[in-house]
């Protein structure tokens, strides 16, 4: 494997590809988002309850990602355009061809609201020493995403642990799928009663040790394209069976990274209701959620504290998992009311610490 060339190590803590959004944030794409979790949080369909809680629709913390991905095509523009370019220009300049995001972490700032201008610049931290694992040979890295609004207010950062390899085996030899016979869409996943009652979880009411209600999703081939849709993915592993199986290697088309993260914002604020507020999320991709699978997710509280601020804070710990498979492991930390009348979402600058 190549030593890593000196103009590569020199990008290290360099800001590239600071650009704003496509367009200014919009319903139709929360409500997109939103439908493709089956997540009723009526704070983002009811703009008066909104109006109440954060004073106006805002879009669910996990969209960050949506509003700096590029359009597949627009006039003048001769080179298809992808999200996150720094760590294409790193499989390039690394010379290796594949590679996989295998562990995302999001820290929320302020709200994201509609009609904002989204910007975001990208910063590549890290870069490792040659590992191999079962994919093949390679490097890790670590890029962040830093996403301001148009107030230069911070409205999050998220980092992407990726891994680059040479593949160490052919592609489509891994198990093709059990039938070629069409798979029927899945239900719906219903909505809690959380949801259904629009009351929030009081820190009290959270205790060390407790489990969570499961949540199951049958996932079929609408479920996956519909997750790359609203969350504006256009790589074909997510929707083109033929390349997910015959260039990826896979079994299939899989559930895309940042769907995952509206499936576990979804989930967690099924728990809390409208004002849980998510911090910080953490997860780490271990196996890929397939068309015939059955999704479900599980937590466990694993904390509850009170910041220097006042503000109330739950960990959990949420496993996913593919039809018995350990798919993705998520440590999250969630903000909710200390009492009947706190609102999380009422808090900015020194007052909100995630």
């Amino acid at each position: 494997m190549i030593e890593i060339p000196d103009h590569v190590t020199a990008l290290i803590g360099v800001e590239q590809y600071e650009e704003e959004g496509g367009f200014p944030v919009e319903h139709g794409y929360i409500w997109n988002t939103c439908a493709a979790t089956s997540n009723g949080n009526p704070l983002y369909w009811d703009d008066e309850l909104a109006a109440s809680l954060t004073d106006g629709p805002i879009a669910p913390p996990t969209m960050l990602s949506v509003w700096f991905r590029p359009h597949h095509w627009s006039p003048g523009r001769t080179e298809p355009a992808v999200p996150l370019q720094a760590h294409f220009d790193l499989k390039e300049l690394l010379k290796l061809p594949e590679a996989i995001i295998s562990e995302n972490t999001i820290t929320f700032g302020v709200p994201v609201r509609i009609g904002d201008r989204i910007r975001s610049r990208q910063v590549l931290k890290s870069i490792s020493e040659p590992k191999t694992t079962r994919l093949g040979t390679g490097r890790f890295w670590v890029l962040d995403v830093e996403y301001m609004n148009q107030n230069d207010e911070l409205v999050g950062v998220e980092s992407y642990s990726a891994f680059g390899y040479v593949r160490s085996e052919t592609p489509g030899t891994t198990t093709p799928p059990a039938t070629d016979e069409p798979r029927p869409d899945a239900a719906p996943a219903e909505l809690s009663e959380t949801h259904a009652r629009a009351s929030s979880l009081l820190l009290a009411d959270a205790t060390e040790g407790m489990d969570l209600p499961a949540l199951e999703v049958d996932v079929s081939a609408t479920t996956v394209v519909l997750g790359a849709i609203a969350s504006r993915d256009w790589r074909p592993m997510h929707h083109d069976y033929d390349f997910a199986v015959n260039r990826n290697g896979t079994r299939d088309i899989f559930l895309n990274t940042p769907n995952q993260a509206a499936w576990f914002e979804r989930y967690i604020t099924d728990f809390t209701g409208p004002k849980g507020r998510l911090g910080q999320m953490t997860f780490r991709m271990r196996d890929s959620v397939y068309p015939g699978d059955v999704m479900a997710l599980n937590a466990t509280v694993t904390g509850t504290s009170t910041d220097d601020t006042g503000c109330g804070w739950v960990e959990l710990d949420v496993t996913l998992t593919a039809s018995g498979r350990t798919g993705t492991l998520c440590s999250a930390k969630v903000a909710v009311p200390t009492d009947p009348d706190d609102n999380p979402w009422s808090r900015s600058g020194d007052q909100w610490k995630p």
